[in-house]
């Protein structure tokens, strides 16, 4: 049997994109049959790789007690009957996040070490798919399935939890027997008894541990989310996820419920387009740990759309906001399945939303999802009172902005294929509406700190002056030059693979917003503390509006540790709010000029000097 599996038919074909597509997307709008292009090709794209595993499989693990052809042919078998099953079941996040691993591990000759599952119980996930799908659709039959630690998945249902240790050594293997409907439960054979799951595989019952529904629309015709806890594939960070990780407990399950419903409302009540793109996009949700307020995590990846990994934040707003951010990174996903929007050499550039380069796929992906940000809290901004009020105005004010200039820079970038072009037009077009919004004066000023110091706080940790020319300049401060007449300094992209994260001025202007009094409290727990961490005095004593006091704790900072990259962006800050132009100008936005030439010319001297020395030199043109 070479090609069992050329008669499924749920998903063949050619697939074309319109270009009023392109339009819809770039404005937030997805319509019904832009979705169904979007599945269509994802149940396209799946279905291949589930071929090539197969085909690959055969080659690499001839012996494995898990054939893969055993399971295609059971799926072939589901089609026939519901071909809607399998539909599903190749849209499935963790159909694609396991399809990709597992041809990674095919193609490649390594070996990797425990707890890694051996390949044979990596490519028996297919056994999984099979098996839920018979279970769905009623087929009866027989299929083994590998077990990892005490666990038995069935993707889109839920997992099996067997009450026994696991024994050392390989994951073992069960057998699922699925009767003809009517005839009886669906039995686990586990070697020593037989397991019955129940007739309702919605509800817990036994081991079984059923997946959990969420209905977060009013609309009772938009599906619910599922909260994935159990599938092994639902992250894809480092490999599968632990699958002895527990389930959501009651609590945590009502918390997400009762803070997805209210977030369901306030987005079909303010927000019908970004609502309608959940409804036809996202559809598993996967929990993360608890994160601090103002850092919630979520996370996207292309081989997994309709899916979203995130912590569940504190209101409804900031959940709501994060759903559609997500949402928008898994339209773009299936966007550029069906066409290139960005072709060649990607150089690495500045995006205000990450604390590292990105190229520019990167960057067209977070103009993509902040725009979704950026015209949420536009709306919500009004809708909201008193401090609420004005941290939304405030996220507004800095995603617009963070928004129009990066897709100013992919509008000249050379990487844009005619489709990207046009993609990226039609969003500009959209975000330009939003400029001659007003802003209140307050949370203006601050959106204003917070993207220089965001820009400022990247340059530091990743450019770097040429050698060669941050030489000749030190040497012309040294001499005593006029430094109107010292060389130019061309600053180049030196990644730093350990700044990732971005600096944690931002969460403190947000909390001066949303809650002074916690800032206060924060203050006063600092001391005088002016160690190269973070929350450092200096940064409060800046958001406090002692700005002379701030430079001063700034300089003291930087004597003891110029190695605390945010103090540089820091000080120009502070210098900025006491009326020092030419220091602050050169702070932030050639702070690491400053740096390599106070490294060179003046270790454990005033910074303040450094800075006014590089501001009134020439300065080169810009090479990021």
């Amino acid at each position: 049997m070479t090609e069992p599996h050329a008669d499924i038919r749920t998903v063949l074909g050619r697939h074309r994109t319109p270009a009023s597509d392109l339009d819809d997307l770039a404005a937030g709008r997805v319509t019904p049959g832009a979705a169904r292009r979007i599945w269509a090709v994802e149940r396209s794209r799946r279905l291949l790789m589930l071929r090539a595993v197969t085909d690959l499989a055969r080659r690499r693990v001839p012996a494995g007690p898990l054939p893969p052809d055993s399971a295609m042919d059971l799926l072939l078998r589901v089609d026939r009957v519901r071909p809607d099953i399998v539909a599903e079941l190749l849209e499935h996040p963790g159909t694609g996040v396991w399809a990709v691993r597992t041809l990674e591990r095919l193609n490649s000759a390594e070996r990797l070490p425990a707890p890694v599952p051996p390949l044979w119980a990596e490519v028996g996930y297919l056994h999984c798919l099979a098996a839920a799908g018979a279970l769905r659709s009623g087929i009866g039959g027989t299929i083994r399935l590998p077990v990892h630690d005490t666990l038995v998945t069935l993707p889109t249902l839920g997992r099996v939890r067997l009450p026994r240790t696991p024994p050392p050594g390989p994951p073992a293997l069960v057998t699922l027997r699925v009767p003809a409907p009517g005839t009886g439960p669906a039995l686990l054979l586990t070697g020593d008894r037989p397991l019955a799951l129940p007739a309702d595989l919605r509800r817990p019952r036994g081991p079984w541990e059923p997946l959990h529904r969420v209905a977060w629309s009013p609309r009772p015709q938009d599906p619910p989310f599922t909260l994935e806890d159990a599938d092994p594939y639902r992250g894809f960070r480092a490999g599968p996820t632990a699958t002895a990780a527990p389930a959501l407990t009651g609590p945590e399950t009502r918390g997400w419920h009762l803070l997805l419903r209210a977030a369901g409302d306030l987005l079909h009540t303010r927000h019908p387009r970004a609502a309608g793109m959940l409804a036809e996009t996202l559809r598993v949700l996967v929990p993360l740990p608890t994160a601090p307020r103002f850092r919630t995590a979520s996370a996207s990846y292309n081989e997994a759309v309709g899916s979203a990994l995130l912590s569940l934040p504190r209101t409804a707003q900031d959940l709501a906001v994060t759903l559609v951010h997500e949402a928008r990174h898994s339209v773009l996903n299936g966007l550029l399945h069906q066409l290139a929007l960005i072709e060649g050499e990607e150089p690495l550039l500045y995006a205000p939303w990450r604390g590292d380069p990105r190229p520019l796929s990167g960057l067209l992906h977070g103009a993509y999802a902040f725009a979704g940000v950026a015209d949420f809290w536009r709306v919500e901004r009004h809708a909201l009172r008193e401090r609420a009020a004005e941290l939304a105005h405030f996220e507004f004010a800095v995603w617009r902005t963070a928004v129009s200039e990066t897709l100013a820079v992919l509008l000249t970038a050379p990487g844009l294929t005619d489709a990207g072009r046009l993609f990226v037009t039609r969003l500009t077009a959209e975000a330009a509406t939003w400029d001659q919004e007003p802003v209140p004066a307050s949370p203006e000023a601050l959106a204003r700190a917070e993207l220089a110091d965001l820009r400022a706080v990247w340059r530091v940790r990743h450019l770097r002056p040429d050698p060669a020319l941050a030489d000749a300049l030190a040497a012309a401060r040294r001499r005593g030059a006029d430094p109107r007449t010292a060389p130019t300094v061309r600053s180049l992209t030196r990644p730093d693979p350990g700044a990732v994260v971005p600096d944690p001025r931002g969460e403190l202007r947000r909390l001066l917003l949303a809650d002074p009094d916690a800032l206060d409290r924060q203050a006063r727990a600092a001391g005088s503390a002016v160690g190269p961490g973070a929350p450092v005095a200096a940064d409060l004593l800046l958001l406090r509006g002692a700005a002379a006091e701030a430079v001063d704790a700034y300089r003291t900072l930087l004597a003891e540790h110029p190695e605390a990259v945010s103090a540089w962006a820091g000080l120009g800050l502070a210098l900025r709010e006491t009326g020092v132009r030419t220091a602050s100008a050169a702070l932030l936005e050639r702070p690491e000029v400053v740096r390599a030439l106070h490294a060179r010319t003046a270790p454990g001297g005033d910074p303040v000097e450094t800075a006014d020395w590089v501001g009134r030199t020439p300065r080169a043109p810009e090479q990021v």
